[in-house]
Protein backbone atom coordinates (compact mmCIF):
# COMPACT_ATOMS: atom_id res chain seq x y z
CA UNK A 1 0.00 0.00 0.00
CA UNK A 2 3.10 2.31 0.76
CA UNK A 3 4.50 1.65 -2.76
CA UNK A 4 0.89 2.97 -4.51
CA UNK A 5 1.13 6.09 -2.04
CA UNK A 6 4.50 7.14 -2.63
CA UNK A 7 3.55 6.36 -6.69
CA UNK A 8 0.80 8.75 -6.41
CA UNK A 9 2.41 11.69 -4.16
CA UNK A 10 5.75 11.80 -6.62
CA UNK A 11 3.23 12.40 -9.72
CA UNK A 12 1.17 14.74 -7.79
CA UNK A 13 4.57 16.92 -6.33
CA UNK A 14 5.97 16.49 -10.11
CA UNK A 15 2.70 17.97 -11.67
CA UNK A 16 2.93 20.71 -9.30
CA UNK A 17 6.55 21.52 -10.53
CA UNK A 18 5.68 22.12 -13.71
CA UNK A 19 2.51 24.44 -13.31
CA UNK A 20 4.69 26.43 -11.17
CA UNK A 21 8.38 26.51 -12.49
CA UNK A 22 7.86 25.66 -16.45
CA UNK A 23 4.82 26.79 -17.62
CA UNK A 24 4.23 30.19 -19.43
CA UNK A 25 1.69 32.21 -18.01
CA UNK A 26 -0.78 31.43 -20.38
CA UNK A 27 -0.41 27.35 -20.52
CA UNK A 28 -0.62 28.22 -16.58
CA UNK A 29 -4.41 29.68 -17.05
CA UNK A 30 -5.04 26.88 -19.29
CA UNK A 31 -4.38 24.16 -16.82
CA UNK A 32 -6.04 26.08 -14.14
CA UNK A 33 -8.56 25.69 -16.22
CA UNK A 34 -7.93 22.08 -16.88
CA UNK A 35 -7.75 21.73 -12.64
CA UNK A 36 -11.29 22.64 -11.86
CA UNK A 37 -12.75 20.92 -14.88
CA UNK A 38 -11.03 17.71 -13.36
CA UNK A 39 -12.00 18.80 -10.06
CA UNK A 40 -15.48 18.79 -11.11
CA UNK A 41 -15.31 15.66 -11.93
CA UNK A 42 -14.04 13.70 -9.22
CA UNK A 43 -17.79 15.05 -7.43
CA UNK A 44 -19.61 13.35 -10.11
CA UNK A 45 -17.59 9.79 -9.95
CA UNK A 46 -19.77 7.68 -7.36
CA UNK A 47 -16.40 5.98 -6.13
CA UNK A 48 -17.93 5.39 -2.44
CA UNK A 49 -21.26 3.32 -4.41
CA UNK A 50 -19.28 1.46 -6.51
CA UNK A 51 -16.73 0.23 -4.18
CA UNK A 52 -18.15 0.13 -1.47
CA UNK A 53 -20.78 -2.81 -3.17
CA UNK A 54 -18.04 -4.89 -4.70
CA UNK A 55 -16.42 -4.87 -1.37
CA UNK A 56 -19.35 -5.83 0.38
CA UNK A 57 -20.26 -8.68 -2.08
CA UNK A 58 -16.03 -10.32 -1.84
CA UNK A 59 -16.04 -9.54 1.63
CA UNK A 60 -19.25 -12.15 1.95
CA UNK A 61 -18.43 -14.41 -0.58
CA UNK A 62 -15.09 -14.33 1.13
CA UNK A 63 -16.64 -15.42 4.62
CA UNK A 64 -19.37 -17.91 3.05
CA UNK A 65 -15.89 -20.25 1.32
CA UNK A 66 -14.83 -19.97 5.11
CA UNK A 67 -18.02 -21.80 6.23
CA UNK A 68 -17.73 -24.56 3.28
CA UNK A 69 -14.39 -25.81 4.84
CA UNK A 70 -15.10 -29.58 5.78
CA UNK A 71 -14.12 -29.99 9.35
CA UNK A 72 -14.57 -33.63 10.15
CA UNK A 73 -15.47 -33.25 13.92
CA UNK A 74 -19.23 -34.45 14.12
CA UNK A 75 -18.19 -37.39 11.59
CA UNK A 76 -15.33 -38.67 13.82
CA UNK A 77 -17.70 -38.32 17.02
CA UNK A 78 -20.26 -40.23 15.39
CA UNK A 79 -18.29 -42.82 14.06
CA UNK A 80 -16.54 -43.51 17.67
CA UNK A 81 -20.01 -43.38 19.06
CA UNK A 82 -22.34 -45.58 16.31
CA UNK A 83 -19.23 -48.31 15.17
CA UNK A 84 -19.02 -50.88 17.94
CA UNK A 85 -16.54 -53.41 18.08
CA UNK A 86 -12.99 -53.33 20.06
CA UNK A 87 -11.01 -55.79 17.63
CA UNK A 88 -8.90 -55.08 15.12
CA UNK A 89 -11.71 -55.31 12.31
CA UNK A 90 -13.64 -52.90 14.26
CA UNK A 91 -10.91 -50.85 14.70
CA UNK A 92 -9.80 -50.51 10.77
CA UNK A 93 -13.33 -49.76 9.92
CA UNK A 94 -13.64 -46.69 12.23
CA UNK A 95 -10.01 -45.15 10.37
CA UNK A 96 -10.65 -46.16 7.09
CA UNK A 97 -14.09 -44.12 7.24
CA UNK A 98 -12.50 -41.24 8.57
CA UNK A 99 -9.95 -41.76 6.60
CA UNK A 100 -11.92 -41.96 2.88
CA UNK A 101 -13.29 -38.39 4.42
CA UNK A 102 -10.34 -36.59 4.98
CA UNK A 103 -9.14 -38.07 1.55
CA UNK A 104 -12.54 -36.40 -0.19
CA UNK A 105 -11.53 -32.60 1.65
CA UNK A 106 -8.00 -33.31 0.65
CA UNK A 107 -8.62 -34.25 -3.53
CA UNK A 108 -10.83 -31.14 -3.45
CA UNK A 109 -8.48 -28.90 -1.64
CA UNK A 110 -6.06 -30.56 -4.13
CA UNK A 111 -7.82 -29.11 -7.38
CA UNK A 112 -8.70 -25.81 -6.05
CA UNK A 113 -5.97 -24.52 -3.68
CA UNK A 114 -2.44 -23.75 -4.83
CA UNK A 115 -1.29 -24.31 -1.40
CA UNK A 116 -2.47 -27.86 -1.36
CA UNK A 117 -1.56 -28.59 -4.97
CA UNK A 118 2.31 -27.61 -3.97
CA UNK A 119 2.53 -30.04 -1.47
CA UNK A 120 0.65 -33.06 -2.93
CA UNK A 121 1.10 -32.66 -6.59
CA UNK A 122 0.18 -36.06 -7.48
CA UNK A 123 -2.32 -39.12 -6.47
CA UNK A 124 1.58 -41.00 -5.53
CA UNK A 125 1.93 -38.33 -3.13
CA UNK A 126 -0.93 -39.29 -1.38
CA UNK A 127 0.42 -43.07 -1.28
CA UNK A 128 3.21 -41.86 -0.16
CA UNK A 129 2.03 -39.21 2.17
CA UNK A 130 -0.28 -42.62 3.94
CA UNK A 131 -3.55 -41.00 2.99
CA UNK A 132 -4.25 -43.60 -0.01
CA UNK A 133 -3.25 -47.21 0.05
CA UNK A 134 -1.73 -48.57 -3.48
CA UNK A 135 -5.09 -50.53 -4.08
CA UNK A 136 -7.19 -47.67 -3.58
CA UNK A 137 -5.00 -45.66 -5.68
CA UNK A 138 -5.60 -48.05 -8.46
CA UNK A 139 -9.32 -48.46 -7.48
CA UNK A 140 -9.75 -44.73 -7.81
CA UNK A 141 -7.67 -44.31 -10.47
CA UNK A 142 -9.91 -47.16 -12.55
CA UNK A 143 -12.77 -45.10 -12.30
CA UNK A 144 -13.85 -42.90 -15.40
CA UNK A 145 -15.36 -39.80 -14.32
CA UNK A 146 -15.31 -37.18 -17.18
CA UNK A 147 -15.64 -34.54 -14.61
CA UNK A 148 -13.67 -34.82 -11.46
CA UNK A 149 -13.32 -38.22 -8.90
CA UNK A 150 -12.55 -36.17 -5.75
CA UNK A 151 -15.76 -37.60 -4.67
CA UNK A 152 -15.21 -41.30 -4.88
CA UNK A 153 -13.91 -41.34 -1.67
CA UNK A 154 -17.24 -40.47 -0.08
CA UNK A 155 -19.14 -43.37 -2.27
CA UNK A 156 -16.29 -46.24 -0.41
CA UNK A 157 -17.60 -44.40 2.91
CA UNK A 158 -21.25 -45.52 2.07
CA UNK A 159 -20.19 -48.81 0.98
CA UNK A 160 -18.65 -49.25 4.26
CA UNK A 161 -21.00 -48.20 6.50
CA UNK A 162 -23.44 -50.40 4.82
CA UNK A 163 -20.71 -53.26 5.18
CA UNK A 164 -20.32 -52.46 9.01
CA UNK A 165 -24.61 -52.66 9.12
CA UNK A 166 -24.67 -55.66 7.99
CA UNK A 167 -21.99 -56.89 10.11
CA UNK A 168 -23.72 -55.70 13.18
CA UNK A 169 -21.57 -53.04 14.30
CA UNK A 170 -24.14 -50.89 13.66
CA UNK A 171 -26.87 -51.13 16.18
CA UNK A 172 -29.93 -49.52 14.58
CA UNK A 173 -30.82 -48.03 11.39
CA UNK A 174 -30.97 -44.59 12.95
CA UNK A 175 -27.33 -44.64 13.78
CA UNK A 176 -26.95 -45.91 9.54
CA UNK A 177 -29.01 -43.06 8.44
CA UNK A 178 -27.30 -40.53 10.83
CA UNK A 179 -23.62 -41.79 9.65
CA UNK A 180 -24.74 -41.37 5.84
CA UNK A 181 -26.32 -37.72 6.50
CA UNK A 182 -23.39 -36.14 7.72
CA UNK A 183 -21.32 -37.63 5.29
CA UNK A 184 -23.68 -36.44 2.79
CA UNK A 185 -23.26 -32.54 4.36
CA UNK A 186 -19.65 -33.56 4.66
CA UNK A 187 -19.25 -33.69 0.82
CA UNK A 188 -21.66 -31.36 0.28
CA UNK A 189 -19.36 -28.72 1.91
CA UNK A 190 -16.39 -29.93 -0.27
CA UNK A 191 -19.07 -29.82 -3.52
CA UNK A 192 -19.76 -26.22 -2.26
CA UNK A 193 -15.75 -25.09 -2.24
CA UNK A 194 -15.77 -26.53 -5.80
CA UNK A 195 -18.45 -24.46 -6.79
CA UNK A 196 -16.69 -21.07 -5.59
CA UNK A 197 -13.21 -22.32 -7.76
CA UNK A 198 -15.93 -23.18 -10.68
CA UNK A 199 -17.75 -19.83 -10.62
CA UNK A 200 -15.49 -16.84 -9.58
CA UNK A 201 -16.42 -13.00 -9.41
CA UNK A 202 -16.74 -12.08 -13.00
CA UNK A 203 -13.95 -10.17 -14.28
CA UNK A 204 -15.76 -7.41 -16.19
CA UNK A 205 -17.05 -6.22 -12.58
CA UNK A 206 -13.65 -6.16 -10.99
CA UNK A 207 -12.25 -4.12 -13.95
CA UNK A 208 -14.99 -1.85 -13.63
CA UNK A 209 -14.17 -1.22 -9.91
CA UNK A 210 -10.35 -1.03 -10.46
CA UNK A 211 -11.05 1.29 -13.39
CA UNK A 212 -13.58 3.91 -11.62
CA UNK A 213 -10.88 3.83 -9.05
CA UNK A 214 -7.41 4.57 -10.96
CA UNK A 215 -9.49 7.09 -12.76
CA UNK A 216 -10.82 8.74 -9.86
CA UNK A 217 -7.80 9.13 -8.40
CA UNK A 218 -5.71 9.97 -11.65
CA UNK A 219 -8.34 13.01 -11.53
CA UNK A 220 -7.53 14.00 -8.67
CA UNK A 221 -3.60 15.01 -9.61
CA UNK A 222 -5.16 17.66 -11.47
CA UNK A 223 -7.90 18.63 -9.42
CA UNK A 224 -6.23 19.03 -6.37
CA UNK A 225 -3.61 20.97 -7.13
CA UNK A 226 -3.61 23.91 -5.14
CA UNK A 227 -3.31 27.19 -7.97
CA UNK A 228 -1.60 30.29 -7.45
CA UNK A 229 -4.40 32.76 -6.22
CA UNK A 230 -3.05 35.76 -6.67
CA UNK A 231 -1.84 35.26 -10.48
CA UNK A 232 -4.66 33.64 -11.58
CA UNK A 233 -7.75 35.15 -13.68
CA UNK A 234 -9.50 31.82 -12.89
CA UNK A 235 -11.82 31.91 -10.13
CA UNK A 236 -10.48 30.15 -7.58
CA UNK A 237 -11.27 31.58 -4.26
CA UNK A 238 -11.34 27.81 -2.83
CA UNK A 239 -7.59 28.27 -2.86
CA UNK A 240 -6.79 31.44 -0.82
CA UNK A 241 -4.65 29.30 1.12
CA UNK A 242 -1.96 27.51 -0.73
CA UNK A 243 -0.94 24.05 0.91
CA UNK A 244 2.38 22.17 -0.56
CA UNK A 245 0.42 18.52 1.24
CA UNK A 246 -2.93 17.19 -0.39
CA UNK A 247 -3.45 15.74 2.97
CA UNK A 248 -7.24 15.13 2.74
CA UNK A 249 -6.23 13.48 -0.36
CA UNK A 250 -3.71 11.34 0.72
CA UNK A 251 -6.53 10.42 3.07
CA UNK A 252 -9.11 9.52 0.64
CA UNK A 253 -6.09 7.56 -1.52
CA UNK A 254 -5.46 5.57 1.55
CA UNK A 255 -8.90 4.45 2.12
CA UNK A 256 -10.18 4.00 -1.20
CA UNK A 257 -7.38 1.95 -2.74
CA UNK A 258 -6.67 0.31 0.14
CA UNK A 259 -10.05 -0.81 0.47
CA UNK A 260 -9.94 -1.96 -3.55
CA UNK A 261 -6.76 -4.37 -2.51
CA UNK A 262 -8.37 -5.87 0.54
CA UNK A 263 -11.29 -6.75 -1.89
CA UNK A 264 -8.80 -7.92 -4.42
CA UNK A 265 -6.61 -10.42 -1.22
CA UNK A 266 -10.45 -11.67 -0.88
CA UNK A 267 -11.66 -12.78 -3.81
CA UNK A 268 -9.57 -16.40 -3.75
CA UNK A 269 -8.87 -17.18 0.21
CA UNK A 270 -7.37 -20.79 -1.26
CA UNK A 271 -3.75 -19.26 -2.49
CA UNK A 272 -0.81 -18.06 -1.67
CA UNK A 273 -0.86 -14.96 0.63
CA UNK A 274 -0.27 -13.92 4.01
CA UNK A 275 -4.27 -12.96 4.67
CA UNK A 276 -5.19 -16.43 2.62
CA UNK A 277 -6.88 -19.60 4.94
CA UNK A 278 -4.01 -21.42 5.71
CA UNK A 279 -5.04 -24.62 4.38
CA UNK A 280 -1.78 -26.90 5.35
CA UNK A 281 -2.70 -26.30 9.22
CA UNK A 282 -6.32 -27.07 8.26
CA UNK A 283 -5.40 -30.73 6.63
CA UNK A 284 -2.73 -31.56 9.20
CA UNK A 285 -5.59 -30.44 11.78
CA UNK A 286 -8.52 -32.68 10.97
CA UNK A 287 -6.39 -35.26 10.26
CA UNK A 288 -4.43 -35.44 13.43
CA UNK A 289 -7.98 -34.98 15.62
CA UNK A 290 -10.07 -37.30 13.81
CA UNK A 291 -8.04 -40.38 14.22
CA UNK A 292 -7.73 -38.91 17.90
CA UNK A 293 -11.54 -39.49 18.34
CA UNK A 294 -12.06 -42.49 16.47
CA UNK A 295 -9.17 -44.59 17.68
CA UNK A 296 -7.08 -43.17 20.82
CA UNK A 297 -10.53 -41.63 22.46
CA UNK A 298 -12.67 -44.53 21.99
CA UNK A 299 -14.56 -45.37 24.69
CA UNK A 300 -12.42 -43.39 26.84
CA UNK A 301 -14.19 -41.41 29.52
CA UNK A 302 -13.18 -39.92 32.59
CA UNK A 303 -14.95 -42.11 35.77
CA UNK A 304 -18.19 -40.75 36.66
CA UNK A 305 -18.25 -38.86 40.34
CA UNK A 306 -20.00 -36.37 41.66
CA UNK A 307 -19.17 -32.58 40.90
CA UNK A 308 -18.53 -30.40 43.69
CA UNK A 309 -21.93 -28.44 43.14
CA UNK A 310 -23.96 -31.58 44.43
CA UNK A 311 -25.85 -30.35 46.52
CA UNK A 312 -25.80 -26.62 45.46
CA UNK A 313 -28.89 -25.64 44.14
CA UNK A 314 -27.37 -22.06 42.81
CA UNK A 315 -23.61 -23.07 41.95
CA UNK A 316 -21.66 -19.81 41.04
CA UNK A 317 -18.37 -19.70 39.69
CA UNK A 318 -15.46 -17.51 41.37
CA UNK A 319 -14.02 -14.67 39.58
CA UNK A 320 -10.16 -13.78 40.13
CA UNK A 321 -8.84 -10.60 41.22
CA UNK A 322 -7.75 -9.33 37.30
CA UNK A 323 -11.65 -10.29 36.43
CA UNK A 324 -13.68 -9.16 39.53
CA UNK A 325 -14.09 -5.85 38.19
CA UNK A 326 -16.06 -6.88 35.38
CA UNK A 327 -18.88 -9.14 37.66
CA UNK A 328 -22.30 -8.16 36.67
CA UNK A 329 -25.73 -8.24 37.72
CA UNK A 330 -28.06 -10.65 36.04
CA UNK A 331 -30.31 -9.29 33.83
CA UNK A 332 -33.92 -9.65 34.96
CA UNK A 333 -35.92 -7.85 31.62
CA UNK A 334 -36.41 -4.29 31.08
CA UNK A 335 -39.44 -3.72 32.78
CA UNK A 336 -38.62 -5.46 36.30
CA UNK A 337 -38.08 -1.72 38.41
CA UNK A 338 -41.32 -0.03 36.62
CA UNK A 339 -43.96 1.02 38.86
CA UNK A 340 -48.06 0.82 38.66
CA UNK A 341 -49.89 3.20 41.12
CA UNK A 342 -52.30 1.35 43.34
CA UNK A 343 -55.12 3.14 41.61
CA UNK A 344 -53.67 1.76 37.77
CA UNK A 345 -53.14 -1.21 39.64
CA UNK A 346 -56.92 -1.65 40.15
CA UNK A 347 -58.72 -4.46 37.68
CA UNK A 348 -61.52 -2.70 35.13
CA UNK A 349 -64.31 -4.89 34.85
CA UNK A 350 -67.25 -4.28 32.77
CA UNK A 351 -70.95 -3.33 33.62
CA UNK A 352 -72.84 -6.28 34.66
CA UNK A 353 -75.87 -7.55 33.03
CA UNK A 354 -78.84 -9.92 33.64
CA UNK A 355 -77.45 -13.35 31.51
CA UNK A 356 -79.53 -13.84 28.89
CA UNK A 357 -80.66 -17.93 28.14
CA UNK A 358 -80.43 -17.91 24.36
CA UNK A 359 -80.97 -21.78 24.42
CA UNK A 360 -83.97 -21.66 26.69
CA UNK A 361 -85.15 -18.19 24.69
CA UNK A 362 -85.38 -20.62 21.33
CA UNK A 363 -86.70 -23.53 22.65
CA UNK A 364 -90.19 -21.36 24.53
CA UNK A 365 -90.44 -19.69 21.37
CA UNK A 366 -90.14 -22.99 19.09
CA UNK A 367 -93.24 -24.32 21.67
CA UNK A 368 -95.04 -20.88 21.51
CA UNK A 369 -95.08 -21.14 17.44
CA UNK A 370 -96.20 -24.55 17.26
CA UNK A 371 -99.27 -24.23 19.97
CA UNK A 372 -100.21 -21.49 17.80
CA UNK A 373 -99.93 -23.66 14.58
CA UNK A 374 -101.51 -26.60 16.57
CA UNK A 375 -104.83 -23.80 17.66
CA UNK A 376 -104.66 -22.42 14.28
CA UNK A 377 -105.12 -26.23 12.47
CA UNK A 378 -107.89 -27.21 15.31
CA UNK A 379 -109.72 -23.80 15.05
CA UNK A 380 -110.08 -24.47 10.97
CA UNK A 381 -111.18 -28.29 11.28
CA UNK A 382 -114.13 -27.13 13.09
CA UNK A 383 -114.99 -24.70 10.64
CA UNK A 384 -114.90 -26.82 7.85
CA UNK A 385 -116.96 -29.70 9.98
CA UNK A 386 -119.33 -26.56 10.30
CA UNK A 387 -119.71 -26.22 6.60
CA UNK A 388 -120.26 -29.72 5.57
CA UNK A 389 -122.98 -29.70 8.06
CA UNK A 390 -124.40 -26.72 6.46
CA UNK A 391 -124.37 -27.68 3.05
CA UNK A 392 -125.70 -31.78 3.88
CA UNK A 393 -128.31 -29.17 5.56
CA UNK A 394 -129.00 -27.33 2.26
CA UNK A 395 -128.74 -30.61 0.09
CA UNK A 396 -131.65 -32.08 1.80
CA UNK A 397 -133.59 -29.14 1.71
CA UNK A 398 -133.33 -29.28 -2.30
CA UNK A 399 -133.81 -32.19 -2.65
CA UNK A 400 -137.26 -32.28 -0.64
CA UNK A 401 -137.80 -29.03 -3.32
CA UNK A 402 -136.77 -30.91 -6.24
CA UNK A 403 -134.05 -28.09 -6.88
CA UNK A 404 -130.48 -29.48 -7.55
CA UNK A 405 -128.79 -27.69 -5.85
CA UNK A 406 -124.80 -27.29 -5.79
CA UNK A 407 -122.67 -26.45 -2.81
CA UNK A 408 -118.66 -25.57 -2.47
CA UNK A 409 -116.91 -24.66 0.90
CA UNK A 410 -113.60 -23.20 0.99
CA UNK A 411 -111.47 -21.99 3.98
CA UNK A 412 -107.69 -20.49 3.56
CA UNK A 413 -105.67 -20.75 6.74
CA UNK A 414 -102.61 -17.94 6.84
CA UNK A 415 -100.05 -19.29 8.58
CA UNK A 416 -97.94 -16.40 9.86
CA UNK A 417 -94.79 -18.78 10.64
CA UNK A 418 -94.42 -20.66 7.94
CA UNK A 419 -95.58 -18.19 5.47
CA UNK A 420 -98.07 -20.69 3.47
CA UNK A 421 -101.49 -20.22 2.26
CA UNK A 422 -103.74 -23.75 3.53
CA UNK A 423 -106.90 -24.13 1.51
CA UNK A 424 -109.36 -26.50 2.24
CA UNK A 425 -112.04 -27.49 -0.62
CA UNK A 426 -114.83 -29.63 -0.06
CA UNK A 427 -116.20 -31.01 -3.39
CA UNK A 428 -120.13 -31.62 -4.44
CA UNK A 429 -118.95 -35.40 -3.99
CA UNK A 430 -117.93 -35.13 -0.58
CA UNK A 431 -120.88 -33.45 0.28
CA UNK A 432 -122.79 -36.45 -1.90
CA UNK A 433 -121.23 -39.13 0.44
CA UNK A 434 -121.34 -37.60 3.61
CA UNK A 435 -125.30 -36.71 3.42
CA UNK A 436 -125.77 -40.47 2.24
CA UNK A 437 -124.09 -41.64 5.57
CA UNK A 438 -126.80 -39.48 7.16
Amino acid sequence: MYRETCVFLLAYYLIAFIYRYTLPPYFQRQFEKISLYCREFTTLVPITFVLGFYVTFVVGRWWQQYNAIPWPDRLAIQISTYIQGTDDRARMIRRSLIRYANLTALLTFQNTSTVIKQRFPTVNHLVEAGLLTPEEKEELESVVAPHGNWWVPSHWFAQLVAIARKEGRIHDDLHYKSLIDEMLTYRGLCGTVWSYDWISVPLVYTQVVTIAVYSFFFSCLFGRQYLEPYKSEVDIDRNAVDYYFPLFTIFQFVFYVGWLKVAESMICPFGEDDDDFDMNWIIDRNIQVSYLIVDKLFRKFPKLTKDVFWDDVDPELPYTQASSSHRGVPFYGSTVAMSISERNAEWNFPETMPPIDEEAKITSGRHASKHTKDRKFYSAQNSIDANQHKSLFNRATSEQNDKPVMSHGSLSIIDQDDEEDVSIHSSNEDIRSNGSRL
